[in-house]
């Protein structure tokens, strides 16, 4: 899936949610996720927090598109919420991959989770997988740092030939150009994050401005044809 993640950009505004909406309905990405931080996170920022009417409308929005709709949640007191209003997956942020109870009870809702390599090293994303291998976990391999250099793409690589399962890639880069390169270690999903096109934003260098993402998502959907099979069969010239 291609992924546009709205993560907190939306500044606890349902206007500017349903901007976002209304504009991602409007392309080729295949889900959309917000995103829920603990309870201690929204004491500090309670100006970013929204309300569950406000997650129950945007559910049915998206529910009603061919799109599906994601929670990137770090509140286990909110599962059985979005539990509730159906959503088709969730993503586990930062180190939360290190929290035993988090994660038990999203494995327990038999969705898809993809969790976020974040800072983490790869003993402790071995010692994830050993715990917790399952048919609806997915790694996403993630940097939290808006430098090029630290983006280490040949990661998805190494961690789909240890482990065997899907790993996904989350772009914090400044440079959007990695999505399109990230294509060649075929994740089985991509995420970014998406922003308004005016002010700053919670996730704001490396969100890509909400009028690029009709572009973006149709590059990544035509890139990935490139990829081809690997094996180098006899052609006709196509070419004049």
């Amino acid at each position: 899936m291609i992924i546009a993640e709205i993560g907190l950009n939306h500044k606890g505004q349902r206007h500017i949610v349903d901007e976002y909406i209304r504009k991602l309905l409007a392309t080729n990405v295949d889900a959309i996720t917000l995103q829920v931080r603990e309870s201690e996170y929204y004491d500090l920022k309670p100006e970013l927090k929204l309300l569950p009417n406000d997650y129950i409308v945007i559910s049915s929005k998206i529910s009603n598109s061919d799109k599906k709709f994601g929670i990137a949640i770090a509140d286990i007191d909110q599962i059985d919420f979005f539990e509730s209003i159906d959503v088709d997956f969730y993503k586990v942020i930062r180190n939360d991959m290190l929290n035993d109870d988090l994660i038990k009870k999203l494995i327990n809702t038999n969705k898809k989770i993809i969790v976020s390599t974040g800072t983490c090293s790869h003993q402790e994303i071995r010692t994830f997988v050993n715990k917790y291998k399952t048919n609806n976990i997915v790694l996403n391999h993630t940097q939290l740092s808006y430098n090029i250099n630290d983006c280490n793409l040949s990661a998805i690589n190494l961690l789909k030939s240890e482990f065997g399962i899907d790993i996904s890639y989350g772009s914090h880069c400044s440079n959007h150009n990695v999505l399109y390169m990230a294509l060649a270690y075929e994740p089985s999903d991509i995420l970014f994050y998406v922003k308004g096109q005016i002010g700053t934003y919670p996730d704001d260098k490396h969100a890509i401005s909400i009028h690029n993402v009709y572009d973006v998502v149709n590059n990544l959907k035509s890139l990935s044809q490139a990829i081809g099979s690997s094996i180098k069969s006899k052609m006709e010239i196509k070419i004049k």
